[in-house]
Formats: C-alpha cells, sequence, structure tokens
C-alpha cells in the first residue's frame, strides 16, 4: 500500500454548457494535476460531484481519468450513492477496470444507520471489490461520526484498510492511527494536513488541492525531508488562500470559477451547486488578486 500515500486532489469532474460530462476538459484537469507532482486522485467524491451524476457518467468519467493517467499516479474512485445497490455496482466497476483503491461514504444521507447497518454497509462494498476499501468519514454531513468501536470493526475486515477523515478532530484521527498503525488514514481537512501529518495521517485529500496542487506538493516534501519549519509557512500561505476561497457563496463553483481564471475551463457545476454570478466573481477574483494568488 505505499502507494497510498502523500497528496491526492478530490478532483473537479468537467461538463458542459448542458452538464453532460466533458472528457476532453477532464483529461486537461488530470494532466495538469499529474503535472504538478500529485501522487493520487480521488474521483467523484464530493468535490467531484459523483453524488450528483448517474452511474454511467460516473464509469465514463473513471475511465476517462484511468485512460489518461496510465498508471502515473494512483487513483482512488469514491463510489457512495445514494441506493445501495448502485454503490455495490459502482465498486464492481472501479475494481475490474483497474483502480488502486475505492472509497464509500456511509449510507446516511437522510436514515440514520447504527453501527451494525454500517458494518453490513461496508462488508458488503469490500467483498465485491478486488481493490482496498477506505472508509469515508465526514460527520458534518452525513450526520455520523466515525467511533473507536466501529473503527475496531471495520479495520479487522478483509479489504477494509483505513479511512479518509475530513471531520477535523485531530485528537480522533492521532489516537486512531496510534493504535492501528497499518491502517491507512487520510486527511480530508485541507486546513489541517500538517498537524494531521504529525498525528499520524499519511497523505490528503482535499478540494483546494485543484487550485494550488503545487503548494500540498511542496508542503509534503518538507515534511518529508522533516522540514517542520517550511512545512509550517507553506500550511499558513495555504489557509490563507483557503480564506479567500470560502469567500465563494458555492464552494465548487468558486474551484471551478479560479480553474478557469487559470486556463482550465470545467464547466458549470451540477445543481444545486451553482456558477457565480458577475458580481460573485468579481468581489471573489479581487480577494485572491489581494493575496498575490496569480502571481508568479
Amino acid at each position: 500500500m505505499d502507494n497510498l500515500r502523500g497528496i491526492f486532489p478530490a478532483t473537479v469532474s468537467t461538463f458542459d454548457m448542458d452538464g453532460r460530462f466533458d472528457a476532453v476538459s477532464m483529461r486537461q484537469i488530470v494532466r495538469h494535476q499529474i503535472d504538478a507532482g500529485v501522487h493520487g486522485l480521488y474521483v467523484c467524491g464530493g468535490t467531484g460531484e459523483g453524488l450528483l451524476m448517474n452511474s454511467k457518467e460516473r464509469q465514463d468519467l473513471l475511465e476517462t481519468v484511468l485512460d489518461e493517467t496510465r498508471g502515473d499516479v494512483t487513483v482512488i474512485a469514491h463510489v457512495g450513492a445514494f441506493q445501495i445497490p448502485e454503490t455495490i455496482t459502482l465498486a464492481k466497476h472501479a475494481s475490474e477496470i483497474g483502480v488502486d483503491a475505492i472509497s464509500a461514504l456511509p449510507p446516511s444521507y437522510f436514515y440514520k444507520p447504527d453501527e451494525i447497518s454500517q458494518v453490513n454497509y461496508y462488508k458488503s462494498i469490500a467483498q465485491v471489490s478486488e481493490v482496498p476499501l477506505l472508509i469515508y468519514n465526514i460527520p458534518q454531513r452525513t450526520g455520523i461520526a466515525m467511533t473507536e468501536s466501529l473503527y475496531e470493526e471495520l479495520i479487522q475486515t478483509d479489504n477494509i484498510i483505513g479511512m479518509k477523515d475530513s471531520s477535523g478532530d485531530i485528537y480522533t484521527l492521532g489516537h486512531l492511527a496510534s493504535k492501528w498503525k497499518e491502517s491507512v488514514i487520510f486527511e480530508g481537512e485541507d486546513s489541517l494536513l500538517l498537524p494531521s501529518l504529525l498525528a499520524g495521517a499519511i497523505g490528503g485529500i482535499g478540494a483546494s488541492y485543484n487550485i494550488m496542487p503545487e503548494l500540498f506538493v511542496q508542503l509534503w516534501e518538507a515534511y518529508q525531508g522533516n522540514n517542520i519549519d517550511k512545512a509550517a509557512k507553506l500550511q499558513a500561505r495555504i489557509n490563507e488562500i483557503i480564506r479567500a476561497l470560502l469567500n465563494s457563496p458555492d464552494l465548487i463553483g468558486g474551484i471551478k470559477e479560479i480553474l478557469a481564471w487559470m486556463n482550465l475551463e470545467c464547466g458549470p457545476p451540477l445543481a444545486p451547486n451553482r456558477k457565480l454570478n458577475s458580481d460573485e466573481s468579481a468581489k471573489l477574483r479581487q480577494t485572491f488578486d489581494n493575496i498575490g494568488f496569480f502571481e508568479k
């Protein structure tokens, strides 16, 4: 599992003006991130709007990404869906076409399954996949938080190797990483990457990586070189940019707007996400100009 570590953008998905998947633009996004030195891509997650796409679109997108990467980087496919049978179908497809790992949100967008239901759910995915499975912990979205007892049972399941943790709870992340040292935990809260690495995370998966992959790669390299002062300065700069990004009333719309300014057009977000209006776009651009984002 040495390939499951490092910097993984939660890659945006690209669409034309009618909301259809745009394979040409997707290849450009993928190539840009690879050229920046990232170690892998996390595809069809929340940032990638996977939950807003149908199964065929998600499969087409994933096949496009794998064709473009050609094994240059690790690919993790998020397969979580609103209906469990769809998740199972996506998990089978992803493992059959050659992804390195899969990940899935718990089935908890309205109903709140207990720990027995969550164990059954993740085991059903692990059983149909030929590649490792990462749990996805993001309680602020799902309403379900990872507990020590749940993690212990899941991590003992064949093919479940760890989780993407977007809770922002470094204390619990550090505890789980220390107790189950062989497990793989990615930090999903971009502003906390460095402290999470120090606590035991083996890498990061994040939305803001799309607009500044080089900075995250530099932070990772500084950390790996035990240059913590440099890593801390990079985290501070990253957090300054994240604060500017949060001025966008729609996060994915804002990320796509910034990518377009970087000559990486990826089309509008899918509803209920939305494109920024002209006033919102102008305000966001001014904010990014003020912090020198576009200066070389």
